[in-house]
């Protein structure tokens, strides 16, 4: 992880998250299970899986991962299970995540056909739309 500082407000940036490990005869694209927090869901074997430290403690507070049919899923302690992210979004892969300010916090994923990377930022006490990373 690196810290850098835009004016008066430090962002956390982590690009890559934790690569999930995936057996070698996996091929991508198949489903690999995941559990976190006692709860069980499935991400495309192959993919990263990132693990969000928002509170900088060097504990897992949320996580991140894109399924087989694409949809963005995640998930943290207490949440009830995998609940599929805001706002519509399809990916390839997840990239990593930026707390920017103290106050917003983004994950970043990456869509192949437009070689484009995206984020959904969460402030004021929910997820937004997804759109273009840096944008």
């Amino acid at each position: 992880m690196t810290k850098a500082m835009a004016g008066a407000a430090a962002a956390m940036l982590c690009l890559g998250g934790t690569v999930a490990s995936a057996g070698s005869a996996q091929a991508s694209g198949t489903s690999c299970a995941i559990k976190k927090w006692g709860y069980t869901g499935h991400y495309k074997c192959g993919s990263h899986v990132v693990e969000a430290d928002w509170t900088a403690n060097g504990s897992v507070d949320e996580v991140f991962v894109v399924a087989t049919n694409r949809h963005i899923y995640h998930v943290w302690k207490n949440a009830g299970g995998w609940q599929e992210m805001p706002g519509g979004g399809r990916a390839d892969n997840t990239t990593g995540y930026l707390f920017w300010d103290g106050v917003r916090r983004c994950v970043i994923v990456y869509v192949t056909s437009n070689n484009t990377h995206y984020q959904n930022c969460f402030s004021g006490g929910k997820w937004h739309n997804w759109t273009v990373s840096g944008g």
